[in-house]
């Protein structure tokens, strides 16, 4: 049977914005204020979008056999099981052979009925929010399930899905190196197949972000943040994952198809309040867009017929009611292919890149020292920064846009 590497690749992102409870730091779009009647108009449009989305002619030509891979975030998707069915029934036939389909969980929401639901459905692959495995560090971050909970949603939920990502939080107030050692060795331990590392943020439309304004808490340190970073890496590295990207690890075998798509300017279809969506061009900068982040104008916008009109900006516009970053030009596209593919085990198609944007590739000072220290690599046209780097590669990529120059002035 084929898989679905062996055609193009397309994703699907699905955002589904509701929560019971909202997390203090988290600053997606999101909402715990909403009754089943928005919910289930909220669905209902979703189901109309993906329609609407695929009916498009130029994307039916490009990507035949459909998408590759889908992934439900959030907000909090796992707070609904037998609902998604209506979405399902449009979804699965746009499925490529072998897709992957993944769904972002709370360890609360895990229960053996909606586990079955969800396999039912075709979801392949769980992302568990478990933040952490500490009494102190769920308190502080107000997640609403115990440490208990969350070692029988685990459980619970490798009966039904092998393939099952959580996520951890580093750097939130008081955690102590031994603490953070303790959720690596705990994760390592239950055999989770892939891990989600992520520093806390202080985002200032938070309620946590208020808070450290106001001085009521501190943020860890840089060294310290490092620190721990550094000890992740040595712990899952020894333990025979493989580090995927800055903020993920995975055994092999087990990463996570549809990250890639973000990391080496692939396309997705993002559909959903708050969900960005990227279509790719070999020879251009390609096209972004993103919906508004309110669910009530999701659910008010009345779709359009695209089919007998040109695909670009204006007419994407006008029918799914998103803004497309219509400045967009090439110098935006190095920027984020750069800045994300630094932050890889890949890196980055060096030649490949230089060569759409019509550039030639002269190295800073800075940059000339980390390919002689090893710091970067550069083979069959492909430049790679050291992982211990890959904490800093926003810097990198400034050097990086500061050692290219156009082709046409030299």
């Amino acid at each position: 049977m084929p898989t679905a590497s062996s055609f193009p690749a397309l994703g699907l992102y699905v955002h589904v914005p509701y929560c019971a409870a909202l997390c203090p730091y988290c600053d997606f779009a999101k909402t715990a204020n909403f009754t089943a009647e928005i919910q289930q108009r909220y669905l209902q449009q979703l189901v109309a979008h993906l329609r609407a989305w695929t009916a498009i002619p130029s994307l039916r030509s490009k990507y035949p056999r459909g998408f590759s891979s889908v992934f439900f975030g959030g907000g909090t998707p796992s707070l609904f099981a037998d609902e998604y069915r209506p979405l399902f029934d449009v979804l699965t036939p746009l499925l490529q052979p072998g897709a992957e389909v993944s769904l972002e969980a709370n360890p609360d929401d895990i229960t053996a009925a909606r586990l079955k639901v969800w396999q039912q459905l075709g979801v392949t692959r769980l992302s568990m929010g478990v933040q952490t495995f500490q009494p102190e560090g769920l308190r502080v971050l107000r997640r609403v399930h115990s440490a208990a909970a969350a070692h029988h949603a685990i459980a619970a939920a490798l009966d039904v899905f092998p393939a099952l990502n959580i996520d951890l939080i580093y750097g939130w107030p008081g955690q102590s190196m031994d603490a953070w050692k303790a959720d690596l060795q705990i994760a390592i331990a239950l055999g989770i197949r892939h891990l989600s590392l992520y520093s806390l943020t202080y985002e200032g439309r938070t309620p946590l972000g208020r808070q450290e304004t106001r001085g009521v808490v501190q943020r860890a340190s840089d060294d310290h943040l490092a620190d721990l970073y550094a000890v992740a890496c040595e712990l899952l590295g020894a333990a025979g994952y493989l580090h995927e990207e800055v903020s993920n690890w995975s055994l092999p075998g087990a990463a996570c198809q549809h990250n890639w798509l973000y990391w080496q300017d692939q396309s997705f279809v993002g559909i959903g309040a708050g969900a960005h969506g990227y279509l790719a061009d070999p020879h251009g900068p390609g096209l972004r867009y993103a919906y508004g982040r309110s669910d009530r104008t999701f659910n008010q916008h009345a779709l359009t017929s695209i089919t007998d009109r040109p695909f670009d900006g204006p007419t994407l516009s006008s029918t799914f009611g998103v803004t497309v970053d219509q400045g967009r030009d090439l110098d935006a596209w190095l920027t984020e292919l750069v800045g994300s593919g630094l932050r890889t085990r890949h890196g980055i198609a060096l030649d490949a890149a230089l060569h759409r944007c019509h550039l030639l590739f002269q190295p800073t000072p800075v940059l000339q020292h980390g390919l002689n220290t090893g710091l970067l690599s550069i083979e069959a046209g492909q430049l790679r920064l050291a992982p211990q780097e890959w904490f800093r590669e926003a810097a990198w990529c400034v050097e990086f846009l500061g050692s290219v120059t156009p082709a046409n002035i030299l």
